[in-house]
């Protein structure tokens, strides 16, 4: 008995170690992500209550008795900018503010301007007077967006942000292997001296085991725009399915332009004509870099309208969102000849604040006839989490949304912080030498299916890892100097 008791011992100390040193090497490589995302993070937090504040004078207008209609501010908007097509409108949430219209020029980006710059166009909703523009890549927010989400690095950015995600899983979970309490929960009440490594040790496995759950959603809701996957494997399937619409028959046949109210519309005729009819995503409706759609729809075909002739303007639209119960929306408009109308309410967006009440609903361009609607009972499963935890994320469901995510990246820097401070205190003494953990004799089981686990789940991140045990393998492994300097 004695004697398996000791195997038994042999075993966990050996476990104990091979998931020490992976957490040990994640975390190296994990870290200084980590610490960029909190930080840029922070200031995305801390920049969306504080921006509208600069620009008072574009969002605020004094309230008079009877407001403009939408068609009016529309063709006002127009004669301004006539060589722009009108892609969004947002209307006012309260008798206070003003109206805006988002601009693109013609014919730049990609298919329907998707990826062209965009101009935002404040205006008084009482008398059509312009009150400015605001170019939304040029904010503060926008800055610190792309950092966050590609280090001003591409897509080589985005991939090892990828990477960081997945090994972060795993330097979570196998830090939450290392501070369970496996003597009593007493162990778990912390010594704020801070004078020892064990005091530094204790207080470090207490704030990793509270922020390890909330951490683990943050880096996972965090990869749902990543290049693989997000756009490869996760949102493919989990995507609301393809629309199944009466298509337009006719949309090959020539549009009488002049028939139409082509400032109602938001396009000119030259626009319209080059516009071809191959059909789009609702990801067409996101421009310059700003989500304006719901993740699970972002790669669900567009309808189509299905008449190919008539005007149904902005006024109708707006009568149509209120008909139907929408309070704080916005109208995206028509791209292409078969494009739709779209009114919008979802909290990517920042319309709402509760994505319970999401909602999308597509209109003919031509007469208006409902052609589809998507809520949030509508998403699968994995769509609705990420309908969830997106703006929970982003920190768009409230103030008391923004204090706990502050509180959270609060204590993910101090588990950064201590755990420098530890490695610093058990560092070695020999300069040249890292002071990763021991390896064990052999490798654990548990952490080779845990391997696999990141490999089924995190494909980038899984072939982080192979590099790594291939170099290992081919190189460190053979030069005693290097061997020497990871120990």
């Amino acid at each position: 008995m004695l004697k398996n008791n000791s195997k038994v011992s042999i075993r966990s100390e050996q476990l104990y170690r091979a998931v020490w040193r992976w957490h040990f090497y994640a975390g190296l490589f994990v870290v200084p992500f980590l610490l960029i995302l909190s930080l840029s993070g922070v200031l995305m937090l801390l920049s969306k209550p504080i921006e509208p504040l600069l620009h008072q004078n574009l969002l605020k207008v004094t309230p008079q008795e009877h407001p403009l209609t939408a068609n009016t501010l529309l063709n006002k908007v127009s004669e301004q900018y006539p060589h722009s097509s009108v892609k969004l409108y947002i209307p006012p949430r309260d008798n206070t503010e003003s109206a805006q219209f988002s601009l693109q020029a013609e014919h730049a980006g990609g298919h329907g301007g998707h990826n062209a710059p965009s101009t935002t166009v404040y205006i008084n909703p009482y008398n059509a007077e312009i009150l400015g523009t605001l170019d939304p890549t040029t904010s503060f927010y926008n800055w610190v967006k792309v950092l966050h989400s590609s280090l001003y690095m591409g897509d080589i950015g985005d991939t090892l942000l990828e990477i960081a995600a997945g090994l972060g899983v795993l330097m979570v979970l196998s830090g939450v292997y290392l501070a369970w309490p496996k003597d009593g929960w007493r162990s778990l009440v912390p010594r704020f001296s801070l004078i020892s490594r064990e005091d530094w040790r204790r207080l470090h496995r207490i704030i990793g085991l509270f922020v390890a759950i909330p951490l683990v959603f943050f880096l996972i809701s965090g990869l749902a725009w990543t290049n693989v996957w997000g756009g490869k494997l996760v949102q493919p399937w989990s995507s609301l399915p393809r629309f199944e619409a009466p298509k337009n028959t006719e949309s090959q046949q020539t549009v009488d332009h002049e028939s139409m109210d082509h400032a109602a519309m938001g396009h000119t005729n030259m626009d319209l004509e080059a516009m071809d009819h191959t059909a789009m995503n609702h990801d067409s409706m996101n421009h310059t870099g700003m989500h304006h759609v719901p993740w699970v729809m972002e790669q669900t075909p567009m309808p189509e309208s299905a008449a190919n002739s008539g005007e149904f303007g902005l006024n109708a639209v707006n009568r149509i969102a209120a008909e139907q119960g929408f309070a704080n929306y916005r109208v995206h408009f028509p791209q292409g000849e078969v494009g739709v109308w779209t009114i919008s309410a979802t909290t990517m967006a920042g319309d709402i604040t509760n994505p319970l009440t999401e909602r999308t609903l597509h209109l003919d361009r031509f007469n208006g006839e409902p052609l589809a609607e998507f809520k949030f009972a509508d998403y699968p499963v994995m769509g609705k989490a990420m309908a969830a935890f997106i703006p929970l994320h982003q920190g768009d469901l409230g103030l008391w949304n923004l204090l706990l995510n502050l509180v959270l990246v609060a204590m993910v820097l101090f588990m950064i912080a201590s755990g420098l401070v530890l490695w610093w205190k058990r560092r070695p003494k020999k300069q040249g030498k890292l002071g990763s953990p021991m390896a064990p004799p052999a490798i654990s089981k548990l952490v080779g299916f845990a391997m696999i686990v990141v490999a089924l789940c995190f494909p980038l991140s899984a072939l982080a890892l192979i590099a790594v045990i291939i170099l290992d393998s081919l190189l460190i492994s053979r030069v005693k100097r290097l061997q020497t300097a990871i120990k």
